[in-house]
């Protein structure tokens, strides 16, 4: 057979970019270690010359196209390098149980470059919605502090990898599910559970740092008075998930998640802008009645202090209203990142 060529995406980090790296591809169950040379940019080639023979059977050359995270000018496209060289590569016995992530032929890796494994549990079994909600408040992964790099980074691909690990080992059936954002190239990783009641289940334990963090939105409801504190940031950062592809990554907390239907969430989210817009006029509303009030003396029972003493009385209520709605949608809602590209589901 002639010579042919079969080209993969790879992405890879800007350090990995940096300073080189080995990375594993995957072709017709055979699996590949390449070295990637140090300075190789965005539109690089690597030239795996012959490693068809291997996964195919016969002669030709495997053509990894490479993409580096976090380029430093979005939009300035990468000259193309050809880098021609025999790569370092050897070959992986089929019968390999690791349970890495394969991704367009690129294994998956946490936040420290090294790679996501899934361990899972044979015995384990897809849990009820309550079983699941009841695991994922004891485990504890959502506590876990977000870095972002150095030796020590914890992203959400550790984090989702712990929650997948964490509940394989406590029985409950999990997936490691990395999602594409539209504009973003870094993408997402959380987790889904099959329940045996309310089907699939996307939950994201990553907390306020990844999801450009959880937005504590100002809920000075006022008891009439100057100085009131803020309401405290909530401690909770269990989340669960909505995500459909060509739609906005949807999360709720899940204690206020009281249907898994995107329409769901597109009416919290619609509740959560009136609410806003009511906070925001009632806000000016208390500011106009304290500049009002402010070094005045009422006599009482004249026409001024039964006015003011209605509209005190009228801000009163308004301010009950506001907080039933805090107490129907939480203290806080997950900032809005993106449309969903594409979803990656890992069991």
């Amino acid at each position: 057979m002639s010579n042919t060529a079969v080209k993969y995406k790879l992405t890879i980090s800007r350090n990995e970019a940096k300073n080189g790296t080995k990375k594993v591809i995957t072709r017709r169950g055979k699996h590949l270690e390449v070295t990637i040379p140090a300075g190789v940019k965005t539109g690089s080639l690597v030239k795996l010359s012959g490693a068809l023979q291997i996964t195919d059977g016969y002669y030709g050359d495997i053509l990894l196209q490479i993409k580096v995270k976090r380029r430093y000018h979005p939009g300035i496209m990468a000259a193309v390098a050809v880098a021609c060289f025999f790569a370092v590569m050897y070959f992986l016995p089929t019968g390999d149980t690791s349970g890495y992530i394969y991704t367009n032929g690129a294994i998956e890796c946490g936040g420290d470059g090294k790679p996501i494994e899934l361990i899972n549990n044979p015995d384990a079994a897809n849990p009820t919605y309550a079983q699941l909600i009841a695991f994922i408040i004891e485990d504890t992964t959502d506590t876990n502090p977000y870095i972002e790099k150095g030796a020590a980074a914890y992203v959400c691909a550790d984090f989702a990898e712990d929650v997948h690990n964490n509940a394989e080992e406590a029985g409950i059936r999990a997936a490691w599910v990395g999602i594409e954002i539209e504009g973003d190239e870094e993408g997402h990783a959380l987790n889904a559970f099959e329940t045996t009641d309310r089907g699939l289940v996307f939950i994201d334990c990553t907390g306020q740092s990844l999801i450009q963090r959880i937005q504590q939105r100002a809920r000075l409801l006022l008891a009439l008075s100057e100085g009131s504190p803020p309401p405290p940031i909530p401690t909770s950062r269990d989340a669960l998930g909505y995500v459909e592809v060509g739609k906005e990554y949807g999360l709720i907390d899940i204690a206020k998640v009281e249907s898994l239907s995107y329409s769901f969430y597109e009416e919290y989210m619609q509740k959560w802008q009136e609410f806003e817009t009511k906070l925001e006029a009632y806000n000016r509303e208390v500011e106009r009645y304290n500049q009002e009030i402010s070094g005045k003396v009422y006599i009482i029972g004249s026409a001024e202090d039964i006015r003011m003493t209605a509209w005190e009385a009228r801000l009163e209520e308004e301010g009950q209203v506001l907080d039933k709605l805090v107490e129907e949608l939480g203290e806080s809602y997950y900032e809005q990142v993106g449309i969903v590209k594409d979803i990656h589901i890992h069991w």
